[in-house]
């Protein structure tokens, strides 16, 4: 049974993940021509975890908690100079994105834990779209 605590932690992480999905996908737009197909993706990538990032902001202070703030940056993979580059960023945002909505259908309440399948299922979708590999369980492979 999951504790109260569990599930902030898994909340908290999962926001810790999206403050990271914005940058990175900030990065990747901009070195993307925003009207290619990898430069549409991108604004969408940045869009939709910016939504998740608000979204867990709320319901971290609906519970009480302070939310975990974004740093002022963070470290990349490598510089991202092209769409290859980008590509492989976003695929990694996606994944690390993947892992803590994993956590947090394990760790948390039925409305949170159907948002955080939702999600699940979107960022392994978008990581297919970046031309990841596909997984039988996406957020779990390395467990």
């Amino acid at each position: 049974m999951m504790t109260a605590e569990q599930s902030l932690s898994a909340l908290q992480t999962a926001l810790a993940a999206e403050h990271a999905a914005v940058y990175a996908y900030g990065v990747c737009g901009g070195v993307l021509d925003g009207g290619s197909s990898a430069g549409v993706r991108a604004r969408d990538g940045y869009l939709a975890h910016q939504q998740r990032r608000e979204r867990l902001q709320r319901e971290l202070r609906t519970l009480g908690a302070e939310p975990v703030a974004a740093l002022p940056g963070y470290d990349l993979p490598g510089p991202v100079t092209n769409v290859g580059s980008a590509a492989r960023l976003a695929r990694l945002v996606e994944d690390r994105c993947a892992v803590g909505y994993a956590d947090l259908v394990r760790q948390s309440t039925p409305p949170v834990r159907r948002l955080a399948v939702d999600w699940l299922s979107e960022a392994a979708t978008r990581g297919l779209d970046w031309s990841a590999e596909p997984t039988a369980f996406p957020g779990f492979e390395d467990r």
